[in-house]
């Protein structure tokens, strides 16, 4: 009975940490690296994909993407908006005008990650 009560227990943590959210943060943005064009290189090591989230029209980060530019494109694909993140910036927020769906792109380098957000 305790081995039957203790592994209901162990399954219930496992299933709550399922669900559990960042407090705060927003919904994660799953990024992909862009290939092809001049972001077509071969890299000499892992890249490492940065964790962002999105909170209505703030995009959070951690310090990684200092440097980094952070465009959003629409449909056309114009560039509607580009910010150059700076030292110590965590947080992009886009102009509340935007509103719809667009292709985020981060630009660090030669290494492009994107995502379709809505907005």
């Amino acid at each position: 009975m305790k081995r039957t009560f203790f592994l209901f227990f162990v399954m219930l943590l496992f299933a709550a940490g399922l669900f559990a959210t960042s407090d705060g943060e927003g919904k994660p943005v799953h990024l992909i690296i862009r290939t092809g064009g001049e972001y077509d290189q071969i890299p000499k090591s892992p890249i490492l994909v940065p964790v962002v989230y999105l909170d209505g029209h703030i995009l959070s980060f951690d310090e990684s993407l200092e440097g980094c530019t952070v465009q959003l494109l629409d449909e056309n694909e114009n560039i509607v908006f580009s910010h150059s993140i700076e030292e110590n910036q965590t947080s992009v927020t886009f102009p509340g005008t935007l509103s719809g769906t667009y292709e985020l792109q981060i630009v660090c380098g030669d290494i492009m990650f994107y995502a379709f957000i809505e907005l």
